[in-house]
């Protein structure tokens, strides 16, 4: 196996990459002379005081594990670009939605290209996100292990046996912060309905649903346990649930994760349908 420069290249430096490496560098996971990137404005905008490549093949060819974090719609001319210069000591790692690890590799170049599919989450840049994992069929499960530990660095991670799971993966975790903060927007509403400040609705929205969280993060107890102990028979609590299931918010929201799930599935087979 060949020596590489940095222990992270970066193919397509944009929003998600940038989030991933800055939480990287504060962590102290790498310093900056371990990773190089493709030029981007998104990495001059925050300044991250990482490597720039020439170009993609100076990313790919001195890397040993190396990030696709191109638009799907930009993969091919992507692999295009650095397919002579991969081979089997690289491990690929792809934050695209919808693409598989077979499609991947095909483009990537030819013989045992290793491809490991991520889907983390906008909160990795605070530490505290959930990053979805799939093994393509010629990572090792060392490869897997080597790629968990990278994503730990902004949280956890979970690792599925079928790809077809990763676009579940998106509708809940990759898509989940929207429908948290679509939430706390009503919280907030609410709050302002029934008198309070705008901004201390926030506050108050925004701690509750950041320590209910946290209950569910150190505690061994689901949340239907959790919910139950904060309602009280006759009490407010009860109230606003009774309301709630009148209004059948859990099928709302249980289709509206479908709905993403659904719609991944569909990106994914324009993806593939792409040649």
């Amino acid at each position: 196996m060949s020596e590489h420069k940095y222990a992270l290249g970066i193919v397509g430096a944009g929003h998600i990459a940038t989030v991933l490496v800055k939480r990287l560098l504060d962590s102290g996971y790498l310093g900056g002379n371990r990773i190089i990137a493709s030029d981007s404005r998104t990495l001059k905008k925050h300044a991250l005081d990482v490597v720039v490549a020439g170009d993609n093949k100076d990313v790919v060819r001195d890397s040993r594990i190396v990030m696709i974090s191109v638009t799907p719609q930009k993969f091919s001319e992507a692999a295009a670009s650095i397919r002579e210069v991969t081979s089997g000591d690289h491990i690929f790692v792809s934050v695209m939605a919808g693409m598989s690890t077979d499609r991947l590799a095909s483009e990537l170049g030819s013989g045992a290209i290793r491809v490991v599919r991520a889907m983390p989450n906008l909160p990795f840049g605070l530490g505290r996100g959930v990053t979805g994992l799939f093994c393509g069929r010629h990572a090792s499960q060392d490869d897997m292990e080597e790629v968990k530990h990278l994503f730990n660095a902004g949280g956890v991670t979970v690792t599925v046996d079928d790809e077809a799971l990763m676009d579940a993966v998106t509708a809940v975790a990759g898509s989940g912060p929207a429908y948290f903060y679509y939430f706390v927007e009503m919280l907030m509403a609410g709050g302002v309905a029934a008198g309070l400040r705008k901004e201390d609705a926030q506050v108050l929205a925004a701690h509750a649903c950041v320590g209910a969280g946290a209950m569910l993060l150190d505690k061994d107890v689901s949340p239907t346990e959790l919910r139950e102990a904060v309602s009280s028979p006759g009490g407010t609590t009860e109230a606003a649930m009774k309301t709630l299931t009148e209004c059948e918010v859990a099928r709302h929201v249980s289709d509206a994760v479908l709905a993403a799930f659904r719609r991944g599935q569909e990106l994914g087979r324009l993806n593939e349908s792409v040649e």
